[in-house]
């Protein structure tokens, strides 16, 4: 089989794919807006029974106050009927009172009359007594006295006919007064109760109003239901209607854009072969000017690869010479906030100034020698008030140097301490600051008193194989 009829049976496969692929997203089209219809369908239906059960909330919501405000009417109606009971009560109370009062002052008045009547009549005996007292002591004066005894009877009995006189006025005036005001009692209490008769009647008259009001506007909620009720079942029947028509005009929208996809395809399938026909012949021509010009690149690649090759390995070993220079490694860790709890563990840093070579790790605080080598480590920290500081300098685990500052009076009990370390060290080596109990650091943002350095001094078997035969220096130990 040519490389031709490959790649045109390669095009084949993946026209049908797309075609595939095609089908499969309209189908899947399809479903999801047959899911949607349901969906919405679902949903309208949900919302009419939503609708459906709000409305008979409400209406059974309205048919309760109504019975609620009729019961609380009828309390109102008995309650007044129990105020006008209790006022026509309090009125005959009333009455009674007044009656009693009548009664007693009549019979004061009747007492007070008796009591003046005895006065007078005890107070005619005694000028009786004293007539007869003075008709016998002047016996002889009896004619002459006679004449004023007859007139003082008469004053007498003019007085005592006056007095009667004014005590029957009195009596009569008293008498009438008493009718009168009885007269005017009665008449109030006549009035009294026909005030209490017409407003009972026109409680009940209210009570009856609103009675037909309340029921009127229960009739008028009723028909107003029915109403709503109608139109619900008419805004379903056309939500109904709408959505069967929706659903047919997109099932004829969609058949219809299947058809004009599937003509489509047809068409392009059609070109498609007929391009496929067309260019066979140019293909394969290509297909050889291509292959021929590929092997020319492929050899010409292949010797710039190798000269590639040879520069990368030349300057690998340029770079391994000048990592394995004195100095050619170094950093310096530094830190920027206090340490004061307690010690026990590992210092850590805040970041590193210079990092060449990039061994230093100042959020764990381990460097790890990039390359086997003497190197040469110092530590400076600044004590932190009523702290010591006892720190060691670690390789693998194991303690190199160690160093100690016991906190003093002067100097605001702070102060400087240090170490410094030149170790032999392996690739792959880690080298750490450890603090012990109590330990305890000042730093601040603006004073960074806290640095850990260290450098590369030399590789390890420097100047062994330099040209000349020298002797390489060592440890002298």
């Amino acid at each position: 089989m040519t490389p031709n009829n490959e790649e045109t049976k390669k095009k084949i496969v993946d026209t049908s794919q797309k075609i595939q692929e095609v089908l499969l997203l309209l189908l899947s089209d399809n479903d999801d807006l047959r899911g949607r219809l349901e969906k919405e369908a679902a949903e309208r239906t949900k919302e009419t029974t939503e609708l459906r059960d709000r409305l008979d909330k409400e209406t059974q919501d309205l048919r309760d106050r109504l019975d609620k405000e009729v019961a609380e009417r009828k309390a109102d109606r008995d309650k007044l009927q129990a105020a006008i009971n209790e006022n026509a009560s309090k009125g005959d109370d009333a009455m009674n009172d007044l009656r009693d009062m009548i009664v007693q002052e009549r019979d004061e008045r009747k007492d007070q009359a008796g009591k003046m009547d005895t006065f007078f009549r005890d107070e005619n005996d005694a000028r009786k007594k004293n007539l007869d007292d003075v008709n016998t002591w002047i016996g002889v004066e009896n004619a002459k006295r006679q004449k004023e005894a007859e007139e003082l009877r008469e004053r007498m009995e003019r007085e005592k006919r006056e007095l009667q006189e004014f005590i029957d006025k009195d009596n009569k005036r008293m008498q009438d007064k008493i009718q009168s005001e009885n007269e005017e009692r009665k008449q109030k209490e006549e009035e009294m109760k026909k005030r209490l008769q017409e407003a009972q009647e026109a409680s009940e008259n209210g009570t009856i109003q609103l009675y037909k009001k309340m029921q009127g506007e229960n009739l008028a909620r009723e028909a107003e239901i029915a109403e709503l009720r109608d139109r619900l079942n008419r805004e379903k029947a056309e939500l109904a209607e709408r959505l069967e028509k929706e659903k047919n005009e997109m099932k004829e929208r969609l058949e219809k854009e299947n058809q004009e996809l599937k003509d489509k395809l047809a068409n392009e399938k059609q070109f498609l072969q007929g391009n496929i026909d067309g260019n066979h012949n140019s293909a394969n021509k290509r297909i050889n000017e291509l292959a021929e010009k590929l092997a020319g690149q492929l050899k010409n690649g292949n010797n710039a690869m190798k000269d590639l090759t040879d520069r990368m390995i030349k300057e690998n070993a340029l770079l391994r010479n000048l990592m394995s220079q004195p100095l050619s490694i170094y950093f310096d860790a530094y830190r920027t906030d206090d340490y004061d709890l307690g010690g026990e563990e590992y210092l850590t840093f805040s970041g590193t100034r210079s990092n060449l070579g990039g061994g230093m790790d100042a959020k764990s605080g381990v460097f790890t020698a990039p390359m086997a080598g003497a190197y040469m480590f110092t530590i400076h920290i600044c004590t932190h008030d009523m702290k010591k500081g006892l720190l060691s300098l670690r390789c693998n685990g194991n303690e190199m140097a160690s160093f100690y500052d016991q906190n003093h009076d002067s100097n605001h009990k702070n102060s400087m301490v240090g170490q410094s370390v030149v170790a032999e060290l392996s690739e792959g080596d880690k080298v750490q600051v450890y603090m012990y109990t109590h330990t305890g650091m000042m730093d601040k943002r603006s004073n960074w008193f806290t640095h850990f350095v260290g450098m590369f001094l030399r590789p390890k078997d420097f100047m062994l194989d330099l040209e000349g035969g020298l002797a390489a220096v060592t440890n002298g130990h």
